[in-house]
């Protein structure tokens, strides 16, 4: 029995190239299709092949193709979500399964109460479901929802809390742990433990430094920085995956800074057998 989790997306919720942003970075993604990514997302293969999704982007219908199509099933679709907080990047491709475009029947959708309370009390999303197109099931942090031999444990992440909280996600497979973390104001030590003990760490890497944006702006849109957290985790056990990455991070740059052994950034594509 095998647990497969493949990567979908790797960009920060605005996507690359940024919407209505003309830096260097992004203008040479529009001129280059070959460097464009998605929104951050996984999806996790269960062993008898049931597929789950963590998040529902504003790429859904390319992520949704993309990750039936590299489990082998024929008809695109998905048996179950996890949304992981309500900042754009994560819920809003939650969308596709109305009756404007997939008309879906009950998908189940786990998330924190929190995130719940927001879906029902907001349309369109309250929409989805008085019409039973997603079925909402509470997943608290703490909480762990076994998934087709797969088990995988939620936590509260610190994140910037407008609507809803934050959780990231440890999935336990037959044979090794992956961790993923996709937004966090900062590591606290309990976090970082996890992070160091799991054999893969797919962990925010918004930005590289702190002189990457206006000062004023990166201290509202606090991440951690991915220079910082090398040093940090050099003593990780496991290998350590920058995902999430914002347009204006080094590390997309057209000569991006070396990562030293044991890191690097999340590549579309990517699958890990747990």
């Amino acid at each position: 029995m095998t647990i497969h989790v493949h990567v979908l997306g790797t960009a920060q919720d605005g996507g690359f190239p940024h919407a209505g942003c003309g830096c260097a970075h992004c203008e040479h993604a529009r001129e280059n299709p070959l460097l464009r990514r998605r929104v951050s997302c996984i999806g996790i293969v269960g062993a008898t092949g049931r597929l789950l999704m963590v998040d529902a982007t504003p790429d859904f219908a390319a992520q949704l193709a993309e990750f039936s199509n590299a489990a082998g099933r024929e008809q695109p679709g998905v048996d179950a979500l996890i949304l992981t907080h309500a900042h754009m990047g994560h819920y809003l491709g939650l969308a596709m399964l109305g009756k404007e475009a997939m008309s879906a029947q009950r998908v189940p959708v786990h998330c924190t109460r929190s995130m719940r309370r927001f879906l029902e009390a907001n349309r369109p999303w309250s929409h989805l479901i008085e019409r039973d197109e997603i079925a909402i099931e509470t997943l608290d942090p703490g909480e762990t929802l076994q998934f087709d031999g797969a088990e995988i444990r939620t936590f509260l992440t610190p994140h910037r809390g407008e609507d809803t909280d934050t959780i990231g996600i440890e999935v336990h497979g037959p044979k090794r742990t992956l961790v993923y973390v996709s937004d966090a104001d900062v590591f606290p030590p309990a976090l970082a433990d996890r992070i160091r003990e799991a054999d893969v760490a797919l962990i925010d890497g918004t930005f590289y430094a702190r002189d990457e944006l206006p000062h004023r702006e990166i201290l509202e849109v606090k991440h951690p920085f991915v220079a910082e957290s090398v040093e940090r985790f050099a003593d990780a056990r496991g290998e350590v995956i920058f995902i999430h990455i914002n347009h204006s991070n080094a590390l997309l740059a057209p000569e991006p800074p070396t990562l030293p052994g044991g890191f690097r950034v999340a590549a579309e594509g990517d699958s890990f057998a747990l």
